[in-house]
This record gives C-alpha cells, sequence and structure tokens, in this order.
C-alpha cells in the first residue's frame, strides 16, 4: 500500500470519526489546524533570566548549545495577558477559554487550549551577550544606595528567534472568532508593541515579528491531511481572512530630540586593560542611551517636583506612576511609564585624563590618575532622543501629563543633566525639538532663535491646564 492510499485510509477515518454520537455531542472533532511561522526580530536587548547567578546577578537563558531563546511560556504569557486586558469584554468568553484553555478550581477539571506555541530558537552565529551594570539610587538625596549595585546579562538587538504557532480547529470552535484573534496577536507583534522578558518599562525586550506565513489546513480537503501529515507547509498567506479586533489605546507620549551641550558619559568599565578605566555605554557597538538611566532620572526629578509643590502623599503618586519592585510581590507595582532605549547620533567618543585633587593640600592624591572616553556633540546637531509614555491615559492622569512636561521643560532648559560625571558639567542636554500626542491630538515644539515655536496655541493651552492641575491633585 503506498503513502497516498494509507492517505485515502486515515482521511475516511478521519471523516468517519465527525458522525459518530461522542465527538458529535463533544463538538471535539478535529476539522483542521492553523499554522503561524514567521521570525521574531529583536529590536532592544532582552532579559530573561536563567535564575542562575554565578556570572551576575541576572544570567540569560541558554539552550544545550549556549545560545539565548525564548521559552513558549514567556510569550504566550505576554500575549495572554494583552489579549485578556483589551478584548475579553468584546468576544464570546467561552471561546477565549477554548483558545487559550482555562484551568475550573470547582471540579478540578481543565479546558485543554487549542493554542500551542514552541520554544523560540535562534539560528543566528552572531549573537552578542554582554553584562550591564546597574545602580539604586535614593530618590530622597540623589546618592547610590548602600549595596545597591547589580548587573544582568542581556542579548544584543538584532537576531531573530523561529517564530511557530499551531492552532487547533474542532466544531465547537468558533474558527471566525479564531481567525480574529490570531490576525491580533500578529499585527500586535508585527507593529513591535509588544515586549518581551524584564525590564519592558525600560525599554527592554522589544520585537517585531517578519516574514509571516499563515498555513490553513481544512481537513475535509484530503489534500489538506496529506500536506499536515507529511508536515508540508507550502504556499502559505501573509494574511487571515478575518481583520484583527480593533480598540483605540490612549497613550499620552513625548517624543524630544536635543543636543549634547558638553559631553555625555553613561558609564560602561572594559575588562581590557589597554581600554580607558570608563566608557560610554553602547549596545551592537553603538552609543546609547538605556532606559534604565532615562527612568531613573525621570523619576528622581518627578518626586523632587511633587515634593515642592506639596502634592499630598507625593511619594504614592510618584509608585502610582512609576511603580514599584521589591521582595513583597504583594507591594510590587508595575511601571505606568514606558521608555525606549535609543541610539545617540552625531556624536564622536574623545579620551579625557583626569586627577584627583586633596581638597585640604590643593595638591594631587597619589596614584589618583584615571581616564574616561565621553561623548562630544558635532555641530550642536540633535544627538538624543527622549521617548517615554504614559499607558491607559484617561482624564484622571491629567496632573501626571503635567508632570512630565515639568521634567520635559528641566530637560530644556538645562536643569536635568543624565548619566554620570554631572559634576564636571556631564549629561546636559539643549532641546531643539518635542513632539507631544495625546487623544488624537499632537503638539510640535521647536526652537526659533531661541525661542519656544509652538505649532498650536490651542493645543499649548491644553497642555498647560494639565501642569496647572498638579498643584489640584489629591
Amino acid at each position: 500500500m503506498n503513502s497516498t492510499d494509507s492517505t485515502g485510509l486515515l482521511f475516511s477515518g478521519l471523516c468517519a470519526r465527525r458522525t459518530e454520537g461522542v465527538d458529535n455531542m463533544n463538538g471535539l472533532s478535529l476539522k483542521g489546524k492553523i499554522i503561524v511561522k514567521g521570525k521574531l526580530r529583536l529590536e532592544s536587548p532582552l532579559i530573561i533570566g536563567s535564575g542562575q547567578s554565578d556570572l551576575a546577578d541576572i544570567e540569560i537563558l541558554k539552550d544545550d548549545s549556549g545560545k539565548p531563546y525564548i521559552p513558549s511560556t514567556s510569550l504566550c504569557g505576554v500575549l495572554r495577558h494583552y489579549f485578556e486586558e483589551n478584548f475579553s469584554d468584546i468576544i464570546n468568553g467561552q471561546q477565549s477559554n477554548y483558545f487559550w484553555g482555562k484551568h475550573i478550581p470547582d471540579n478540578n477539571n481543565e479546558i485543554e487550549s487549542a493554542f500551542i506555541c514552541h520554544d523560540l530558537f535562534t539560528e543566528s552565529s552572531k549573537i552578542n551577550i554582554r553584562v550591564r551594570d546597574g545602580i539604586k539610587i535614593d530618590a530622597k538625596n540623589g546618592c547610590a544606595e548602600d549595596k545597591g549595585k547589580y548587573d544582568y546579562e542581556v542579548v544584543e538587538p538584532g537576531i531573530h528567534f523561529n517564530l511557530f504557532w499551531e492552532v487547533s480547529i474542532r466544531q465547537k470552535f468558533d474558527l471566525i472568532t479564531f481567525r480574529k484573534i490570531l490576525a491580533t496577536l500578529i499585527s500586535k507583534l508585527e507593529r513591535g508593541e509588544l515586549s518581551l522578558g524584564a525590564k519592558t518599562n525600560n525599554g527592554f525586550g522589544k520585537c517585531i515579528l517578519i516574514d509571516t506565513k499563515i498555513f490553513e489546513f481544512d481537513f475535509k480537503r484530503k489534500e489538506d491531511v496529506l500536506h499536515w501529515l507529511s508536515q508540508n507547509f507550502i504556499n502559505g498567506k501573509k494574511k487571515l481572512e478575518e481583520g484583527p479586533f480593533i480598540k483605540e489605546e490612549n497613550i499620552f507620549s513625548i517624543e524630544a530630540y536635543f543636543a549634547i551641550k558638553s559631553s555625555f558619559i553613561v558609564r560602561s568599565y572594559p575588562s581590557d586593560p589597554k581600554q580607558p578605566d570608563a566608557v560610554h555605554i553602547s549596545s551592537n557597538e553603538k552609543p546609547i542611551l538605556p532606559g534604565t538611566s532615562l527612568k531613573g532620572a525621570i523619576r528622581n526629578r518627578a518626586f523632587k517636583i511633587a515634593k515642592t509643590l506639596c502634592i499630598p502623599c507625593a511619594e504614592d503618586k510618584i509608585i502610582e506612576l512609576f511603580g514599584k519592585a521589591g521582595n513583597n510581590e504583594i507591594k510590587n507595582k508595575k511601571s505606568r511609564i514606558l521608555v525606549e532605549e535609543t541610539t545617540i547620533e552625531n556624536a564622536v567618543s574623545e579620551l579625557q585624563n583626569r586627577i584627583k585633587i586633596d581638597r585640604f593640600t590643593g595638591g594631587t592624591i597619589n596614584n589618583a590618575l584615571f581616564d574616561s572616553m565621553p561623548l562630544w556633540n558635532l555641530n550642536n546637531s540633535n544627538s538624543v532622543t527622549i521617548k517615554l509614555k504614559i499607558k491607559d491615559f484617561k482624564q484622571s492622569d491629567q496632573w501626571a501629563a503635567g508632570l512630565l512636561m515639568l521634567i520635559l521643560k528641566d530637560f530644556w532648559t538645562e536643569e536635568l543633566p543624565i548619566g554620570g560625571e554631572k559634576n564636571v558639567g556631564r549629561g546636559i542636554l539643549s532641546g531643539n525639538k518635542a513632539i507631544i500626542r495625546w487623544n488624537n491630538k499632537e503638539l510640535k515644539i521647536e526652537k526659533d532663535d531661541g525661542r519656544l515655536k509652538f505649532a498650536s496655541k490651542t493645543d499649548a493651552d491644553e497642555l498647560n491646564s494639565f501642569v496647572k492641575q498638579l498643584t489640584e491633585v489629591k
């Protein structure tokens, strides 16, 4: 008997099972499959910890060959959380349970998930894993906390992970709903609007789905059964017949462009003794503004502004906006402020030698010669881009938008430096342009002969009203 005859017998068997009473009553007969293949391209550093801490406080999860990979649980968790948070009220709950699966504690029963995601491995030959340093800053005095230094491994952006999803279609499942769920998830990933791993609110884990191919198998068709059994994935399509679920997301965002006034450094310490003692941090050999440094500077300045304006329960308000992490999971709160890690353009690094001076004698301290390699701006052009957002922006959050506007003002007017060696004048930025978006509105601010130029006075007045609401926060 050849393979075609065997497939025909199996196909006949599948058809026969559809007529059996038990399967028809339960609606569990398998009608087909949907396969989604593609590549997930990493756009920013990724942290998915392995639980080990021999080389760093957080080590990257790796496969048997030593390459990083993304476990299916990480991706499925992000996808399910996003979907149920945004669309659980507009689709049939039972169909959602069929797609994602559900545990029913009352009778210790399970609804098996129709959605299967495989672990995401990479075939990239050039993989860069590096260790980054971090330090906790006391918001009250601006100094480093005692024993607050930590380090963690990151996977540098640019590598691709293979994505493979499989969805089982049974009689009781709504095929149209399943297609729309898949279309929603694919659309979100293709736009790069979902992040994976740790520190996602600091710009980590951003990825984009590319080379998407979708295969649908209808088991009423003999050729589809043959293709499925042989795992013959050919003639894939880029889109499903049904489009994604649409839900308008309210976000307040600021995208601002600055020139480096003098010099700029977020310190990284090379392991090569021939290198300077400190250089500016880089990713894939390009200097960057790390999201952790930006988020820390913004949070500390927000707390200072809130205390200066005598906002009631200032610390609680800052935690409400920026979140809180600690050992007690019950008290942990996720940040609503998102920042992005951006590349620094139009800047050159130069070596600078320095010495420590004895403040009592005015002379040099023995063995205190050190050097650093900060960045310097070229032609007063845009070098540093700051991108930040408030998620789920509501009318009651206008005070928070006003707070970010004051922080933008401090950046723009050279009052808020970022990075290290601020005591010698580094990290000061000079504002050139900003774009602020909220409630389908957009305001552009530019510098014109030293003055601010607003594209719309009406929108500027509305943003000014947000700032005024800071004094009315309860």
